[in-house]
């Protein structure tokens, strides 16, 4: 066994120095591994699994988004991942492994579960929650007498989609008590959250211990930091080479812990990342290969069968029967999808692996996918469908469906009894939808009706890399660049509400406020059970000095998002100067833990309405400190500006208003009160840089009439002139600009 184990070794080492980018070379490799899977039939009496031992320590390792053929252990040479190739080495390579979705909420709900996504009923990343009836592996880790543990890296795995259900501790800091109408911190960094999984597993030494590691790198964006920045071309891989540090300080913590050699550590990820291989630069969509196989390892106690590699294909949802095995605990295995990974080394049998993506049917309007592997052939149900030939052709460049009727028609007839319906995600909390948007996934729904027949992906293919780009510019602040993009677009996709929303968002930013709230509204009528956009226009109201239309929206919202919609109607009553009223909402915000920030300032300006300057002063300071210190929120610093500047505390203001620049360089209203600060002291030189970086920064025309009217408010009718022809030569028909030109 040992001089096998020696010579597997010996061959892995000389894989992992191969480039996956040899297209031919690739294809032999893989005859290869179908070939050897055969081999390893006649050697699995050698090869047979271990019995497993109860209270046997279980560590499961979830990178987000890595490709198996960015990896040294799958043959690629273009990154260094040492820490990773130490635990292939000590543990058993899967050569073929399958994600049953390429969405991350669904991937891992189907490893807690054992379930398929139509069994479990988390078909999306956005509008699913896990139920109350479903098995999870962390609630029969525990019942077995396991302390269970978990730290996740991204929002998408919050615990409110029931995904942490049965832990003890499960760690999803990743945003911060409240964003009001701003997105908070939507991922962490793989050290912070490596820092709370040591505390945890400290904290329970000598207990049996589960824990549930999930590190979202090599997700977008792609920021590697330094070295991997400068030492990587391929910025996915200067990630991937990040976060291999990251799992190797995480393995020499459990090492040192005396936890390593007698743990089962499975080392996964929930799906890859398309590269632009068929056109998507990220996943969701498309089920091609590079989007659905990930890698997995796995090592057991002892480091046994060390070295060894599997080319059978397997899937994540066998990880959950893997883990009952392995620590022999009870629980009911008569609704798991898989089956254990090491049923692979003794069992030949062969099985199909089945995924699905309703990606593009929920956020677009188009398709859904599903597919079926045998590790060979690969078919995809579209409506124009595709049958690949794995080994010959593993980059799947051509569908060889007419040339191989026969595999067609069987697995076409094999992939029926799983293609089930999905329910239509529920309407989701507006800062969640905002948070999801930020991590690349659309936040709404488009409706569909029953048997419609809609458009294949690939045909969207075009449309889908504009939306994309669309979403992008909007995030980088290029408004205008992004709502040419949006209107078209929406000639040919009106039922997206996404886009809708996106272009309000464009419009707001750009000053044309009515056109906004109309682009809101389209949305709302699209999709009436979405009153998040109720919210959006509500605030888009109160911009324009229209609080009873906005309270109209408002109410639509109590009962879906209270603290929310309280917090809103709280300022239309201060714009209708019934404080009474509005200090009721507000304090009716305040009762909602998750809104409290936004129900604090709004108390603030309440009492700064009143001229209570230390008590609004007092209102704000509570918001601040009740934020996490990681964490800001818009217009935060500048209310705490203009309450300190109302009480003659000029330094501080002055302190509160660069700070609100620095975290909101787009917040117009900030420049405009410094200015008008820095010049009641004479100080003329540094307000007229701060109008320059006010335009700089934000080079909109809400900026540009931000300057001029403040140049007028001082008297300098020349200057405020000269900058709104500056804004009307960048923006000829910007409404704003040219009624307030009007003015001059």
């Amino acid at each position: 066994m040992k001089t096998e184990n020696a010579e597997r070794r010996t061959q892995n080492a000389e894989r992992r120095n191969w480039s996956h980018t040899h297209s031919s070379f690739f294809a032999l490799r893989s005859a290869f591994c179908v070939l050897l899977c055969l081999a390893l039939v006649s050697c699995r009496g050698k090869l047979s699994a271990p019995s497993g031992s109860r209270g046997t320590p279980v560590f499961l390792i979830s990178v987000d988004t890595l490709r198996s053929d960015h990896l040294p252990a799958y043959g690629y040479k273009d990154v260094e991942t040492p820490h990773l190739d130490a635990l292939r080495d000590d543990g058993i390579l899967y050569e073929h492994a399958y994600s049953h979705c390429p969405l991350t909420l669904p991937s891992h709900t189907t490893v807690f579960t054992g379930m398929l996504p139509a069994e479990n009923g988390v078909r999306d990343n956005i509008g699913y929650q896990l139920g109350e009836h479903v098995q999870t592996l962390p609630a029969v880790m525990k019942a077995n007498g396991y302390a269970t543990g978990a730290a996740v890296s991204a929002f998408v795995l919050r615990r409110d989609t029931g995904i942490g259900r049965g832990f003890d501790m499960y760690d999803d800091q990743v945003e911060p008590v409240s964003v009001a109408r701003t997105m908070g911190r939507v991922q962490r960094n793989g050290d912070e959250t490596v820092k709370v999984a040591k505390s945890w597993i400290t904290a329970n030494l000598g207990k049996p211990e589960f824990f549930f590691l999930h590190l979202y790198e090599p997700h977008t964006p792609y920021e590697p930091p330094e070295p991997y920045k400068s030492k990587y071309a391929l910025p996915y891989d200067g990630e991937i080479a990040h976060v291999d540090q990251i799992v190797g300080d995480y393995i020499d913590f459990l090492k040192k812990e005396g936890l390593y050699d007698k743990s089962l550590i499975i080392f996964f990820s929930d799906h890859g990342e398309g590269l632009y291989d068929h056109g998507e630069e990220e996943h969701g969509m498309f089920l091609y290969r590079e989007t659905i196989q990930v890698p997995m390892i796995v090592k057991l106690p002892k480091q046994k069968l060390s070295g060894a590699t599997v080319a059978a294909p397997v899937q994540l949802a066998d990880i959950f029967p893997t883990v009952l095995e392995q620590t022999k605990s009870s629980a009911d295995t008569s609704k798991l999808a898989g089956r254990s990974l090491l049923t692979e080394l003794t069992d030949e049998k062969p099985r199909n692996i089945y995924s699905e993506s309703f990606y593009a049917k929920f956020h677009y309007g188009w398709s859904d996918l599903h597919s079926l592997t045998d590790g060979k052939n690969h078919y995809i149900e579209a409506p124009r469908p595709e049958l690949y030939d794995m080994v010959a052709d593993p980059k799947e460049t051509r569908n060889v469906m007419q040339d191989n009727r026969r595999v067609y028609t069987a697995m076409k007839r094999a992939i029926e009894p799983l293609l089930k319906e999905a329910t239509t995600p529920t309407a989701i909390d507006p800062e969640a939808a905002a948070k999801l948007a930020a991590l690349g996934y659309v936040g709404s729904t488009v409706q569909t009706k029953p048997g419609e027949q809609l458009a294949d992906p690939k045909d969207k293919l075009e449309d889908f890399k504009l939306i994309q780009k669309a979403f992008t510019l909007n995030a980088r602040g290029r408004s205008q660049e992004a709502l040419d993009i949006l209107t078209k677009l929406l000639a040919v996709n009106e039922r997206m509400t996404d886009l809708w929303s996106i272009k309000s968002q464009c419009l707001a930013r750009l000053g044309r406020t009515e056109d906004a709230i109309e682009a809101a509204k389209e949305a709302l009528r699209l999709s009436p059970s979405s009153v998040n956009y109720a919210l959006d226009i509500a605030n888009l109201y109160l911009d324009i000095d229209q609080p009873e239309a906005a309270a109209q929206h408002a109410e639509l919202a109590v009962k879906v998002h209270p603290g929310q919609a309280h917090e809103v109607l709280a300022r239309s009553w201060i714009a209708r100067g019934d404080l009474t009223k509005a200090e009721r909402e507000a304090r009716l915000s305040l009762e909602s833990k998750k809104d409290r920030v936004a129900a604090l300032m709004t108390l603030g300006r309440i009492e700064k309405t009143r001229a209570n300057y230390a008590a609004a002063l007092a209102y704000l300071d509570q918001a601040d400190k009740t934020l996490n210190e990681k964490h800001s929120i818009t217009n935060l610093n500048f209310m705490r500006g203009d309450t300190l500047a109302r009480m003659g505390r000029d330094a501080e203001a002055e302190a509160a208003f660069k700070m609100e620049i620095q975290l909101f360089p787009d917040n117009v209203q900030t420049y405009k009160n410094l200015t008008l600060l820095l010049m009641a002291q004479g100080r003329y030189p540094e307000a007229a840089q701060l109008m320059r970086d006010c335009v700089k920064n934000s080079p909109l025309p809400p900026s540009y009439l931000a300057v001029a009217q403040t140049l007028r408010v001082v008297g300098d009718t020349n200057g405020a002139r000269y900058w709104t022809l500056e804004g009307l030569r960048k923006f000829p028909r910007d409404p704003s600009l040219l009624k307030f030109a009007r003015t001059l």
